[in-house]
Protein backbone atom coordinates (compact mmCIF):
# COMPACT_ATOMS: atom_id res chain seq x y z
CA UNK A 1 0.00 0.00 0.00
CA UNK A 2 1.39 3.43 -1.01
CA UNK A 3 1.55 5.89 1.45
CA UNK A 4 2.09 9.84 1.31
CA UNK A 5 4.28 11.27 3.63
CA UNK A 6 7.29 13.58 3.40
CA UNK A 7 9.83 15.57 5.92
CA UNK A 8 9.60 18.41 4.03
CA UNK A 9 6.24 20.65 3.07
CA UNK A 10 3.76 18.86 0.34
CA UNK A 11 4.03 20.10 -3.07
CA UNK A 12 0.73 20.63 -4.75
CA UNK A 13 0.23 18.79 -8.33
CA UNK A 14 -0.52 22.67 -10.96
CA UNK A 15 -3.50 20.31 -12.32
CA UNK A 16 -5.07 18.40 -9.68
CA UNK A 17 -4.08 21.13 -6.88
CA UNK A 18 -6.54 19.21 -4.31
CA UNK A 19 -3.44 16.42 -4.70
CA UNK A 20 0.10 16.67 -4.35
CA UNK A 21 2.80 15.79 -6.73
CA UNK A 22 3.08 12.46 -5.68
CA UNK A 23 -1.07 11.29 -5.03
CA UNK A 24 -1.53 13.28 -8.59
CA UNK A 25 0.85 11.23 -10.02
CA UNK A 26 -0.07 7.87 -7.74
CA UNK A 27 -3.97 8.78 -9.42
CA UNK A 28 -3.14 8.96 -13.09
CA UNK A 29 -1.12 6.10 -12.56
CA UNK A 30 -4.57 3.60 -10.79
CA UNK A 31 -6.36 5.47 -14.37
CA UNK A 32 -4.16 3.95 -16.54
CA UNK A 33 -4.52 0.94 -14.76
CA UNK A 34 -8.00 0.73 -14.67
CA UNK A 35 -8.84 1.30 -18.28
CA UNK A 36 -6.00 -1.37 -19.64
CA UNK A 37 -7.75 -3.83 -17.26
CA UNK A 38 -10.99 -3.45 -19.08
CA UNK A 39 -9.01 -2.80 -22.21
CA UNK A 40 -10.04 0.57 -23.23
CA UNK A 41 -7.12 2.90 -24.78
CA UNK A 42 -6.87 5.79 -22.78
CA UNK A 43 -4.09 9.02 -22.16
CA UNK A 44 -4.32 9.92 -18.67
CA UNK A 45 -2.28 13.76 -18.36
CA UNK A 46 -3.19 16.74 -16.75
CA UNK A 47 -6.49 16.70 -15.06
CA UNK A 48 -7.79 15.03 -18.52
CA UNK A 49 -7.93 11.44 -19.72
CA UNK A 50 -8.56 10.79 -23.10
CA UNK A 51 -10.63 8.17 -25.10
CA UNK A 52 -12.01 7.43 -28.32
CA UNK A 53 -15.64 8.23 -26.97
CA UNK A 54 -14.16 11.60 -25.31
CA UNK A 55 -12.72 13.19 -23.04
CA UNK A 56 -13.04 13.35 -18.93
CA UNK A 57 -11.78 15.29 -15.99
CA UNK A 58 -10.54 14.11 -13.07
CA UNK A 59 -11.23 16.77 -10.77
CA UNK A 60 -13.63 15.47 -9.00
CA UNK A 61 -12.12 12.29 -8.97
CA UNK A 62 -9.16 13.74 -7.19
CA UNK A 63 -11.27 15.93 -4.47
CA UNK A 64 -12.81 12.13 -3.41
CA UNK A 65 -9.31 10.54 -3.41
CA UNK A 66 -8.01 13.50 -0.90
CA UNK A 67 -10.77 12.77 1.45
CA UNK A 68 -10.13 9.04 1.03
CA UNK A 69 -7.22 6.43 2.35
CA UNK A 70 -4.97 5.46 -0.66
CA UNK A 71 -6.13 2.29 -0.41
CA UNK A 72 -9.19 2.85 -1.41
CA UNK A 73 -8.00 4.71 -4.17
CA UNK A 74 -8.68 1.96 -6.87
CA UNK A 75 -11.92 1.48 -5.87
CA UNK A 76 -12.88 5.27 -6.18
CA UNK A 77 -11.29 5.20 -9.75
CA UNK A 78 -13.39 1.66 -10.52
CA UNK A 79 -16.87 3.36 -9.57
CA UNK A 80 -15.85 7.19 -10.65
CA UNK A 81 -15.25 5.71 -14.63
CA UNK A 82 -18.47 3.15 -14.41
CA UNK A 83 -20.57 5.72 -13.51
CA UNK A 84 -19.38 8.06 -16.54
CA UNK A 85 -20.65 4.67 -18.41
CA UNK A 86 -23.58 4.34 -16.87
CA UNK A 87 -24.44 8.57 -17.55
CA UNK A 88 -23.87 7.56 -21.28
CA UNK A 89 -26.09 4.66 -21.23
CA UNK A 90 -28.85 6.10 -19.16
CA UNK A 91 -29.37 9.73 -20.81
CA UNK A 92 -33.05 9.61 -21.97
CA UNK A 93 -33.45 9.96 -26.06
CA UNK A 94 -36.50 11.78 -26.22
CA UNK A 95 -36.61 15.69 -25.73
CA UNK A 96 -39.55 15.78 -23.38
CA UNK A 97 -37.73 13.10 -20.86
CA UNK A 98 -34.13 15.37 -21.45
CA UNK A 99 -36.34 18.26 -19.97
CA UNK A 100 -37.54 16.45 -17.11
CA UNK A 101 -33.70 15.71 -16.04
CA UNK A 102 -32.10 18.86 -17.21
CA UNK A 103 -30.90 21.45 -14.43
CA UNK A 104 -28.99 24.98 -14.24
CA UNK A 105 -25.98 24.36 -12.23
CA UNK A 106 -22.87 26.37 -10.93
CA UNK A 107 -19.32 25.07 -11.85
CA UNK A 108 -16.19 26.32 -10.89
CA UNK A 109 -14.44 28.35 -13.98
CA UNK A 110 -11.28 25.97 -13.74
CA UNK A 111 -13.93 23.11 -13.60
CA UNK A 112 -13.34 22.44 -17.63
CA UNK A 113 -10.17 21.22 -18.56
CA UNK A 114 -8.22 23.93 -21.31
CA UNK A 115 -8.58 21.10 -23.83
CA UNK A 116 -12.20 20.35 -23.48
CA UNK A 117 -13.30 23.83 -23.06
CA UNK A 118 -14.32 24.41 -27.36
CA UNK A 119 -16.58 21.77 -26.61
CA UNK A 120 -18.48 23.82 -23.88
CA UNK A 121 -18.54 27.02 -25.18
CA UNK A 122 -21.87 28.03 -24.29
CA UNK A 123 -21.34 27.68 -20.61
CA UNK A 124 -22.31 31.43 -18.87
CA UNK A 125 -19.95 33.29 -16.60
CA UNK A 126 -21.87 34.47 -13.21
CA UNK A 127 -18.51 35.97 -11.64
CA UNK A 128 -14.90 35.42 -10.86
CA UNK A 129 -15.00 32.03 -9.70
CA UNK A 130 -18.72 30.88 -11.28
CA UNK A 131 -19.97 29.47 -14.03
CA UNK A 132 -23.50 28.15 -14.86
CA UNK A 133 -23.71 24.97 -17.18
CA UNK A 134 -26.80 22.92 -18.23
CA UNK A 135 -26.45 19.17 -16.91
CA UNK A 136 -28.97 16.62 -16.74
CA UNK A 137 -29.59 14.50 -13.66
CA UNK A 138 -29.08 10.71 -14.18
CA UNK A 139 -29.70 7.88 -12.21
CA UNK A 140 -25.96 7.14 -11.28
CA UNK A 141 -23.92 10.77 -12.54
CA UNK A 142 -24.84 14.17 -13.45
CA UNK A 143 -23.89 14.95 -16.70
CA UNK A 144 -22.50 18.11 -17.62
CA UNK A 145 -23.85 18.99 -21.29
CA UNK A 146 -21.74 19.82 -24.57
CA UNK A 147 -22.31 22.60 -27.47
CA UNK A 148 -23.35 19.45 -29.55
CA UNK A 149 -26.07 17.92 -26.61
CA UNK A 150 -26.92 21.87 -26.02
CA UNK A 151 -27.48 22.65 -29.50
CA UNK A 152 -29.45 19.61 -30.32
CA UNK A 153 -32.43 20.40 -27.69
CA UNK A 154 -31.97 23.96 -28.06
CA UNK A 155 -30.46 26.44 -25.66
CA UNK A 156 -33.29 28.22 -24.45
CA UNK A 157 -35.49 25.29 -24.25
CA UNK A 158 -33.16 23.49 -21.86
CA UNK A 159 -32.37 26.46 -19.61
CA UNK A 160 -35.96 27.38 -19.30
CA UNK A 161 -36.50 23.58 -18.12
CA UNK A 162 -33.25 23.70 -16.07
CA UNK A 163 -34.48 26.60 -13.86
CA UNK A 164 -37.39 25.24 -13.38
CA UNK A 165 -36.55 21.95 -12.30
CA UNK A 166 -33.40 24.04 -10.33
CA UNK A 167 -36.59 25.73 -8.30
CA UNK A 168 -38.52 23.12 -7.26
CA UNK A 169 -35.56 20.97 -6.37
CA UNK A 170 -35.83 20.58 -2.65
CA UNK A 171 -33.39 21.50 0.17
CA UNK A 172 -33.15 21.87 3.83
CA UNK A 173 -32.47 25.11 5.29
CA UNK A 174 -31.91 26.84 8.71
CA UNK A 175 -31.54 30.38 9.89
CA UNK A 176 -28.30 30.85 12.09
CA UNK A 177 -26.88 33.24 14.23
CA UNK A 178 -23.77 34.35 13.35
CA UNK A 179 -20.77 34.48 15.87
CA UNK A 180 -19.77 37.57 14.91
CA UNK A 181 -22.43 40.38 16.56
CA UNK A 182 -25.32 38.57 16.17
CA UNK A 183 -25.77 38.96 12.03
CA UNK A 184 -28.33 36.23 10.77
CA UNK A 185 -27.27 33.71 8.03
CA UNK A 186 -29.60 31.27 6.59
CA UNK A 187 -27.90 27.96 5.71
CA UNK A 188 -28.99 25.75 2.71
CA UNK A 189 -27.94 22.26 2.36
CA UNK A 190 -29.66 18.79 1.73
CA UNK A 191 -29.05 15.54 -0.43
CA UNK A 192 -29.53 17.13 -3.86
CA UNK A 193 -26.89 17.63 -6.00
CA UNK A 194 -27.51 21.16 -6.22
CA UNK A 195 -27.71 22.75 -3.52
CA UNK A 196 -25.58 25.47 -4.23
CA UNK A 197 -26.72 25.96 -7.56
CA UNK A 198 -29.64 27.41 -5.78
CA UNK A 199 -27.76 30.71 -6.04
CA UNK A 200 -28.77 31.06 -9.29
CA UNK A 201 -32.81 31.86 -8.33
CA UNK A 202 -31.39 32.86 -5.34
CA UNK A 203 -34.71 35.32 -5.54
CA UNK A 204 -36.56 32.16 -5.54
CA UNK A 205 -34.81 30.49 -2.56
CA UNK A 206 -35.08 33.50 -0.09
CA UNK A 207 -38.83 33.96 -1.21
CA UNK A 208 -39.01 29.89 -0.23
CA UNK A 209 -36.73 29.90 3.03
CA UNK A 210 -37.47 33.56 4.86
CA UNK A 211 -41.14 33.90 3.60
CA UNK A 212 -40.09 37.41 2.10
CA UNK A 213 -38.90 38.91 -1.32
CA UNK A 214 -35.24 39.72 -1.15
CA UNK A 215 -34.61 43.71 -0.16
CA UNK A 216 -33.76 45.94 -2.70
CA UNK A 217 -29.91 45.75 -1.68
CA UNK A 218 -29.67 42.35 -2.26
CA UNK A 219 -27.93 39.68 -0.59
CA UNK A 220 -24.23 38.54 0.51
CA UNK A 221 -23.94 34.65 -0.16
CA UNK A 222 -21.32 31.75 -0.92
CA UNK A 223 -21.22 28.83 -2.30
CA UNK A 224 -18.10 26.99 -0.58
CA UNK A 225 -19.37 23.67 -1.97
CA UNK A 226 -22.08 21.88 -3.99
CA UNK A 227 -23.90 20.63 -0.76
CA UNK A 228 -24.09 24.07 1.05
CA UNK A 229 -25.10 27.90 0.14
CA UNK A 230 -24.92 30.41 2.62
CA UNK A 231 -26.50 33.56 2.90
CA UNK A 232 -27.14 36.69 4.46
CA UNK A 233 -29.81 39.63 3.16
CA UNK A 234 -28.68 42.99 3.01
CA UNK A 235 -31.47 44.49 5.49
CA UNK A 236 -29.53 44.15 9.36
CA UNK A 237 -27.23 46.51 10.63
CA UNK A 238 -24.87 44.08 12.06
CA UNK A 239 -23.93 43.39 8.22
CA UNK A 240 -20.49 43.64 8.88
CA UNK A 241 -20.57 40.74 10.99
CA UNK A 242 -22.07 38.74 8.44
CA UNK A 243 -19.22 39.97 6.39
CA UNK A 244 -16.81 38.47 8.50
CA UNK A 245 -19.26 35.62 9.19
CA UNK A 246 -19.64 34.22 5.55
CA UNK A 247 -16.54 35.12 4.79
CA UNK A 248 -14.89 32.69 7.27
CA UNK A 249 -17.52 29.91 6.59
CA UNK A 250 -16.41 30.12 3.28
CA UNK A 251 -13.13 29.42 3.51
CA UNK A 252 -13.54 26.20 6.06
CA UNK A 253 -16.62 24.77 4.19
CA UNK A 254 -14.40 24.97 0.86
CA UNK A 255 -11.59 23.19 2.35
CA UNK A 256 -13.04 20.55 4.39
CA UNK A 257 -16.12 19.47 2.24
CA UNK A 258 -16.27 16.97 -1.46
CA UNK A 259 -17.63 19.46 -4.51
CA UNK A 260 -15.45 22.17 -3.78
CA UNK A 261 -17.19 25.22 -5.72
CA UNK A 262 -15.66 28.71 -4.79
CA UNK A 263 -14.21 29.73 -1.22
CA UNK A 264 -15.57 33.58 -2.32
CA UNK A 265 -18.09 35.86 -0.98
CA UNK A 266 -20.49 36.98 -3.61
CA UNK A 267 -23.25 39.52 -3.49
CA UNK A 268 -26.28 39.03 -5.56
CA UNK A 269 -27.76 42.83 -6.47
CA UNK A 270 -31.08 42.76 -8.80
CA UNK A 271 -29.85 39.51 -10.67
CA UNK A 272 -26.60 40.44 -10.83
CA UNK A 273 -23.47 38.32 -8.89
CA UNK A 274 -20.25 39.99 -8.12
CA UNK A 275 -17.34 39.00 -6.27
CA UNK A 276 -16.20 40.17 -3.39
CA UNK A 277 -12.93 38.20 -2.28
CA UNK A 278 -9.75 39.17 -3.54
CA UNK A 279 -7.47 36.24 -3.66
CA UNK A 280 -3.43 36.69 -4.04
CA UNK A 281 -2.13 33.32 -4.59
CA UNK A 282 1.20 34.07 -3.88
CA UNK A 283 0.60 34.92 -0.42
CA UNK A 284 -1.82 32.47 0.05
CA UNK A 285 -4.00 35.66 1.02
CA UNK A 286 -7.76 36.78 1.06
CA UNK A 287 -9.63 39.93 1.28
CA UNK A 288 -13.12 41.37 1.17
CA UNK A 289 -13.18 44.37 -1.16
CA UNK A 290 -16.71 45.64 -1.88
CA UNK A 291 -17.80 47.65 -4.52
CA UNK A 292 -18.12 51.44 -4.48
CA UNK A 293 -22.16 50.75 -4.12
CA UNK A 294 -22.23 48.27 -2.21
CA UNK A 295 -19.93 49.77 0.25
CA UNK A 296 -22.42 52.79 0.44
CA UNK A 297 -25.34 50.23 1.64
CA UNK A 298 -22.94 48.75 4.52
CA UNK A 299 -22.46 52.42 5.84
CA UNK A 300 -26.12 52.96 5.34
CA UNK A 301 -27.12 49.72 7.17
CA UNK A 302 -24.70 49.80 10.39
CA UNK A 303 -25.23 53.80 10.59
CA UNK A 304 -28.87 52.99 10.66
Amino acid sequence: MKFFRSKTAPQYDPDLTALTTDQADHLRELVRQYHAGIGVQATVSGRSVHRAEGTSNLYNLAEFCRRAEPGEWPELVERHFRALAGAAESTPDGQDDVLRCAYLRLIADDAIPAEMAPSFSYLRPVATGLLEALCLDLPETVRTLDDRFVAEVGPERLRAAGRANLIADPVEFDALEGPTEGSTLYAVTGDSMFVASKALVLDELARAVTGRELPEEGALFTVPSRDYLFFHPLTESEVAGAVNDLASIALRVHSENPGPLSPRLYWWHQGTVTNLTQIDEARRSFSIVPPTELMAILHRLTDG
